[in-house]
């Protein structure tokens, strides 16, 4: 199964009853910017290899500059996995009851917020450029009776879909 898709499984802090509806993460650019960045960045060593295999002194510094290198992709290598788990904890986790977002801020820091399905007040979906017209991504604004007003989620694929999903869990 793909963790990028719909999900019958169970959650820590499930609730007895309820059932997994949605599993959503930010779309998919939001994690291939970053990722395209670190595929550049490991470019640089190389540059500078051509730059300075020529010269005279490198005979003396090329384990130094080997060295350094291995470090330089240690770092990106870690930037990029970094990326991709702050990709991959952010989760939206819609279910018969509750909307519960996850969101992983570091490596030992998240937030979980939670929102009863019955304290929907209205659900407002934004598409704003062409990009997010292009790529089919949004905001989604859920209006609360809760102690927490708006919820907002940013990136989210499918905004109308999801909208219309969780508004027939809140109707039923």
């Amino acid at each position: 199964m793909s963790i990028f898709t719909s999900s019958t499984n169970s959650f820590r802090s499930q609730l007895s009853g309820e059932t997994t509806i949605l599993v959503i993460r930010k779309h998919w650019l939001i994690f291939i910017s970053p990722a395209i960045m670190c595929f550049i960045l490991a470019g640089a060593p190389f540059l500078v290899y051509f730059l300075i295999y020529n010269q005279p002194w490198y005979f003396f510094v090329s384990s130094l500059f080997w060295f350094i290198a291995a470090l330089y992709y240690l770092l990106i290598w870690d930037l990029f996995f970094y990326n991709l788990m702050i990709y991959s904890l952010n989760t939206i986790v819609v279910t018969s009851k509750r909307i519960i977002e996850t969101e992983q801020k570091g490596f030992f820091n998240y937030n979980v917020d939670e929102l009863e399905i019955k304290k929907i007040q209205d659900i407002s979906v934004a598409i704003n450029g062409v990009f997010a017209a292009f790529f089919d991504y949004g905001v989604i604004e859920i209006q609360s009776a809760g102690s927490q007003n708006k919820f907002l989620f940013h990136y989210i694929p499918h905004p109308q879909k999801v909208k219309n999903a969780i508004m027939e869990i809140a109707g039923d």
